[in-house]
């Protein structure tokens, strides 16, 4: 008579594991962290892609504002988040010379210069 109810409770959590492990991917967010760079658009470069990079951006730090880097080369994937200042998604022809930007990195960036893949681009102007 006991085993019924224990069965029947196995039966529930492998159920449950079994939607929580296709509940599908985790949309892609700005984190809340203080952004990596801060700066302005300096240089855009498309490609064809090759390794999953879409474009390689150059962002120099701008005046007035405090910066740990001068400047950060920046590699947008079709991982990374792109969006406005409101928090629509942009297409990556909106990423241009000039631009305001907040940058957020990847895990695993290169130093001196700056370099890395960004995880989330918010575009402020």
């Amino acid at each position: 008579m006991i085993t019924k109810p224990i069965k029947i409770s196995y039966w529930y959590l492998i159920l449950l594991l079994l939607a929580c492990a296709c509940g599908g991917d985790e949309p892609k967010r700005i984190p809340t962290t203080l952004p990596d760079v801060h700066g302005s658009v300096s240089e855009v470069e498309r490609s064809a892609k090759i390794d999953a990079i879409l474009a390689t951006v150059q962002v120099k730090a701008m005046e007035g504002i405090a910066a740990d880097y001068p400047a950060a080369i920046i590699r947008i994937d079709e991982n990374t988040l792109l969006e406005n200042a409101t928090g629509e998604e942009l297409p990556l022809a909106q990423v241009r010379v000039g631009s305001e930007v907040h940058i957020w990195f990847e895990e695993g960036i290169l130093e001196s210069p700056m370099e890395g893949y960004a995880k989330a681009v918010r575009v402020l102007d």
